[in-house]
Parts: structure tokens; C-alpha cells; sequence
């Protein structure tokens, strides 16, 4: 359950990932159904825990839309894009396309507005928090941001793995499970949570 207002459904049609979105209106009646069977998107859900609901972290539902991402593109550089759907229709609105050495990860609404990650993949440009405007078709940095190089803080951007909040203008990475070493293995240590803000504030 991606969203339980408006109301979204997210379904696993006979296999483990998620094949079709519905939405719902206020009596519970199927008003549109978003078909992703075509595995060009990413709609992760939570599987592994019992009667989870509302943890379907590449998914951002709100003004009428729903948003997904798509697959990593690498024919040439890497590459992704989010599509918005209209959930009164199930056709597509929108499309954002990170360009080439980016990828783009939504977030969650903020009025009519997606909020997204904008991670960098060339080491070039910076990473970035943005905000996506379906309505002007603009996109507005919030701030960018360098990961710390310890720890190897950038598996913490996987949101299939990992919890993305943004709050009160800061970004916070934390890990949903962490395995410590065994037996006579080295110590090594990554990062649990981290937090970013626009004064480039973080900690491990």
C-alpha cells in the first residue's frame, strides 16, 4: 500500500514484483490501473515483513499522480527517468530524465511537487536533493552534496535496502538491518545512519 490517501494498491500479479498499481476511490472501487509489466520500472515493496504496509520506498503518490522510477539505463552512460501517472486515468503526465552520468530516485510529495535525489554517477557533478515541478516542468536544487569516503556511506542511498527521509530541509540515510563481523574476521565499520543538511552537516 503505496498510499492510503488517495488510496493506492500496489499488486504482484503472479510473480515477486510488482506488476500494477490501482487506485482507488473513497468507496473502494478501482478508478485506474497503472500496468508495469513491461519491467522498465522499479516498484519496490516491502515482501520480507508480515502485514507491512506504506513502505514502498520508490513509489511517491500525491496530487492526483503517482511516481515511479524507472530502470538504470547503462547502453552508454548510466541513466534513469521518473514518469508520473494520473491516478484518475492511469495515463502517463509527466517525465523527468536525469541526463547522462545521474540517476534519480523520488522521494515522497511535498504539495504538488516530487521530491527526489539526483546521485551522481560520474563523480563529476555533484549529488543533489531537488525538487521536480510536474506543472512548470522545472527542477530546483535544494542543495548538493558530497558523500563522506569512509564507511562507504553510498549503499545508504539504495532505498530498497535503506529508509530516505527528508525533513525540515536535511536528508537522513539509515540502514534497515546491519551485520556485525563473526569470529576472527577484521573489524570493519560502515555507516548506520547519516544525515545531510544544507551546511553539509553529516554524521556517521
Amino acid at each position: 500500500m503505496p498510499s492510503n490517501e488517495p488510496a493506492v494498491l500496489a499488486v504482484a500479479g503472479g510473480d515477486t514484483e510488482v506488476t500494477d498499481l490501482l487506485s482507488l476511490d473513497d468507496k473502494g472501487r478501482n478508478r485506474a490501473t497503472v500496468r508495469l509489466r513491461s519491467g522498465a520500472y522499479v516498484a519496490d515493496c516491502a515482501f520480507s515483513d508480515y502485514l507491512v504496509i506504506e513502505d514502498c520506498p520508490t513509489v511517491a503518490v500525491g496530487a492526483g499522480r503517482v511516481f515511479i522510477r524507472s530502470k538504470d539505463q547503462s547502453a552508454k552512460q548510466v541513466s534513469n527517468w521518473i514518469i508520473g501517472f494520473d491516478l484518475a486515468t492511469g495515463n502517463t503526465t509527466k517525465k523527468f530524465d536525469s541526463g547522462p552520468g545521474s540517476l534519480l530516485q523520488p522521494l515522497r510529495m511535498s504539495g504538488g511537487r516530487l521530491l527526489a535525489l539526483r546521485l551522481s554517477n560520474d563523480h563529476i557533478s555533484p549529488n543533489a536533493h531537488v525538487s521536480l515541478d510536474p506543472e512548470k516542468d522545472e527542477e530546483t536544487p535544494y542543495f548538493y552534496f558530497d558523500l563522506p569516503s569512509e564507511g562507504e556511506p553510498l549503499t545508504l542511498t539504495l532505498t530498497n535496502e535503506n529508509d530516505v527521509v527528508v525533513q525540515d530541509g536535511r536528508l537522513f540515510f539509515g540502514a534497515k538491518s546491519a551485520n556485525g563481523p563473526s569470529g576472527e574476521q577484521e573489524k570493519q565499520w560502515s555507516y548506520l545512519a547519516l544525515d545531510i543538511g544544507s551546511s553539509a552537516a553529516a554524521g556517521p
